[in-house]
């Protein structure tokens, strides 16, 4: 952490000076990248509101991995996924999991408040119990029917397995 930071530097200054080089692409349309900055900088989670960058679909954390593994196998698109208490958040397209109605899961509400731990927090590291299973880069997201399709597999595998 650098003692000597002050508040006068740009959120792009503010990210160089603190963590090194970082994409913030994924979140800097929520307009709250300065925020997020300083509560990385302080060793805590930083918030931002769901639906404005990105919606979040949640899915229980024992068939995310394996939603994950099959998003990366079709090769389609592919954003952060972050591991929490109450399951996977997957950071999606906006609007692209609109009408969600996938059994164990859920789109969070717009404005949801999303806990975000710097990107270097990937498992098994955590803050807050919070890790990403895939760490946010640049701006990629995952899409919404890909999304939806990979859980249907990767849940139906689940099942056949418990069988």
């Amino acid at each position: 952490m650098n003692p000597t930071l002050t508040l006068t530097h740009s959120a792009a200054d503010l990210s160089d000076l603190i963590l090194g080089p970082l994409e913030l692409g994924w979140l800097r349309p929520t307009g709250r990248v300065p925020d997020v900055l300083l509560a990385w900088e302080h060793g805590a989670l930083g918030e931002a509101p769901s639906g404005l960058a990105w919606d979040v679909v949640r899915l229980p954390t024992g068939v995310a991995y394996e939603a994950v593994r099959r998003l990366r196998a079709a090769r389609a698109p592919l954003g952060p996924v972050l591991a929490t208490p109450l399951g996977a958040d997957f950071l999606v397209t906006p609007g692209s999991a609109d009408g969600w109605n996938a059994p164990g899961s859920a789109r969070l509400p717009d404005r949801t408040l999303v806990l975000l731990p710097h990107p270097d927090y990937t498992e098994p590291r955590h803050l807050g119990n919070r890790s990403w299973i895939v760490r946010p880069i640049g701006g990629a997201l995952t899409d919404g029917p890909a999304l939806r399709d990979a859980y249907a597999l990767a849940r139906a595998a689940a099942q056949e397995a418990a069988r």
